[in-house]
């Protein structure tokens, strides 16, 4: 799935994310879970996204579609555990309300990592995107900062890229210079 098709499922699960969310709000009981159910349900929005760009990958036994249905099943069955064990009251509701704008900004930030790998591959997007974050999680310590940084996209050039086979997203600007 790509482009027109990719964009209007993106929409769709927004829309049933917020549906989720309203759902959850209007109802008193299940207020308090209101962040433990809408998360997991945004992964999940994001899983199926991803397994439907994942479908527009080649088709072989160990390529590189395998990657992103593996994470995205992963991330479907754990973000429901939570969803359910949340809808049931199984798990303590958080003591006070935690900073929506915090979410919101971590949303729009995993969003943008989306955008931006399309247009300027995944290294680099990845690499800004892991020091964005660990610094806006509040993490100050550079050496450690930029060396988790490295070793995450080392050990994924090492194990997808060269041993597995697995491509990684070049992006638009990357080709267009490249051509």
């Amino acid at each position: 799935m790509q482009g027109t098709g990719v964009s209007v499922l993106a929409a769709l699960l927004a829309i049933s994310v917020g549906i989720v969310a309203l759902v959850v709000y209007k109802a008193p009981t299940k207020r308090p879970f209101l962040g433990d159910i809408v998360l997991p349900a945004v992964f999940i929005a994001v899983a199926c996204l991803f397994a439907a760009i994942a479908s527009g990958f080649p088709a072989e036994d160990a390529g590189p579609e395998i990657i992103p249905y593996l994470w995205s099943l992963l991330l479907i069955v754990f973000s429901t555990a939570i969803i359910i064990l949340a809808w049931m009251g199984k798990i303590e509701p958080p003591r006070k309300i935690g900073r929506l704008d915090v979410l919101i900004k971590f949303i729009g930030a995993t969003i943008a990592y989306l955008i931006g790998m399309q247009l300027v591959g995944y290294y680099l997007t990845t690499g800004i995107f892991l020091i964005a974050v660990i610094y806006a999680l509040g993490y100050r310590r550079y050496v450690t900062l930029a060396s988790v940084t490295g070793g995450w996209l080392l050990f994924a050039y090492i194990v997808f890229q060269r041993t597995l086979y697995v491509p990684f997203p070049v992006g638009k600007l990357w080709r267009m210079i490249a051509d």
